[in-house]
This record gives C-alpha cells, structure tokens and sequence, in this order.
C-alpha cells in the first residue's frame, strides 16, 4: 500500500510539473510575440507621423560652443517610452529641453513624438512623466518632469532652456543656454513646489515634527547640491511612511 502510495504522488507531482513547465513556455512565447506586436505598431506609428504629422524632427541650424539644448546627452541614448499606453524598450531617443519634446530615431530619419501621445519616458536610467498643469496649479506648465523620488510623496524636477544669441567683441555670434530647475512635490492629488530646505520645513511643520527635527538636523547642503538634497529628504520620508 505504501509503495503504491508513494507510485500515486509521484505520477501528480509529474503532471503538475509538466502542466508547470508547458505553462511557463506558453507564456515566453505570448511575451515574445506582444513585444514583437508591439514593436512592429510603434514602427508603422513612426512612419506615419513622419508622412502625415508634419513632425519629423528639424534640429538645429547652429553649432554649440557652450552647453546644448538636451538632458544630459547631446547624443543619441538608448531609453523606453509609453506611447498610447504602450511600452517600447531599447529605443534610440533625445530629450529636447528646449522644444519639451522626445525625438525617436528610426532607420531613416528622426521623428517628433508627439507630446499628448507620450505619457512617460526614460532616458539612460533617467524617468520622467507628462504632468499636466490645471487650474491654480503651482506647475510651471504642462511637460514633462524628471522624477527624482516616487512614494506616498513623488518629487519632481522640471528643468527648461532657452537659446540666448549674443554678439561677441569680435562681432561673432554665440549660441548660450538660459537655464532653469523646478522643483515640485505631489502629495496626495496636490502639487507645492519646493525650491528650498524652508519650503520643506513649513510642508510639513504641522503634521510630522519628527520629519522636520530630522531635515534640521541633517547635513544636507541644499544651496550646494540641491537635486541631491531634496531627493534624499523625499527618499527618506517615503522610506519611514511606506
């Protein structure tokens, strides 16, 4: 009876691992094939937006002495996007600061993306979201924002450039870069924006003092390094609030 016993649990555990393993292969081959799917859609999106949008993208006539206008790299980067609600990996893509828009290359030429279209990007590890600015909303407007830190609290960065010609004392023209950085919290459904280590301590003076001894007693250098200070003041609240 006990070797019967031990014959009838073996032959199970060989039906479950089969039924496991035939589970496991049919669901590679789904995942292979809703990439390729997804793959092929976003091609066919990109001709079509070169052919019919009008957005293939122009550049710029001018060359650069100092700085350029794109995040971090003046040069193609592999990153990911979500278009129509659909994510595509391993893209070629550049982060126009100044335009506020993601240029895809694709074989032949570089395409605009079109902005309502793309919800959420990364550029070489970097992430950013389209927030949309309403009404009274402390956002500087409706683009795209790096995110530095995502939890019960998400921080926000929005940096801008704008192109500023000037005449040099040789009568030569130079291209330079006015630039901006924003930074916004987003508690519950509300944005404040928080550019200094006072924004951070009058936020949250009422509801958690423990929170604010802590920021006091820190050796955050915020006018020095404020990126880093904010995201890990925001890094650490989320990390005690989880």
């Amino acid at each position: 009876m006990i070797q019967k016993g031990a014959a009838l649990i073996i032959f199970i555990f060989s039906l479950l691992y089969t039924n496991i393993t035939i589970a496991q292969t049919d669901t590679l081959i789904k995942d292979k094939a809703v990439s390729k799917a997804q793959q092929v859609y976003f091609n066919g999106i990109a001709d079509q937006a070169a052919k019919f949008n009008g957005s293939q993208y122009q550049g710029y006539l001018v060359s650069f002495q100092d700085g350029h206008p794109y995040f971090k790299f003046d040069y193609l980067s592999k990153g990911s996007i979500t278009y129509d609600g659909l994510i595509f990996e391993n893209l070629n893509l550049l982060y126009d600061e100044v335009l506020d828009c993601v240029v895809f290359q694709d074989n032949t030429h570089r395409i605009q993306l079109v902005n309502e279209r793309l919800s959420e990007f990364s550029i070489e590890g970097y992430n950013f979201e389209r927030l949309v600015k309403k009404d009274n909303s402390p956002l500087i407007n409706t683009g795209f924002y790096q995110v530095l830190s995502r939890g019960k609290i998400n921080l926000y960065k929005k940096e801008t450039k704008r192109i500023i010609d000037k005449i040099t004392n040789t009568n030569e023209l130079t291209v330079l870069f006015e630039v901006h950085q924003y930074y916004y919290i987003l508690q519950g459904d509300q944005f404040y924006p928080i550019n200094r280590k006072k924004d951070l301590i009058k936020h949250f003076s009422a509801s958690d003092p423990k929170f604010i001894k802590w920021i006091k007693s820190s050796d955050l250098n915020f006018r020095k390094d404020k990126e880093r200070s904010l995201t890990k003041v925001i890094d650490y609240y989320n990390l005690q609030n989880q």
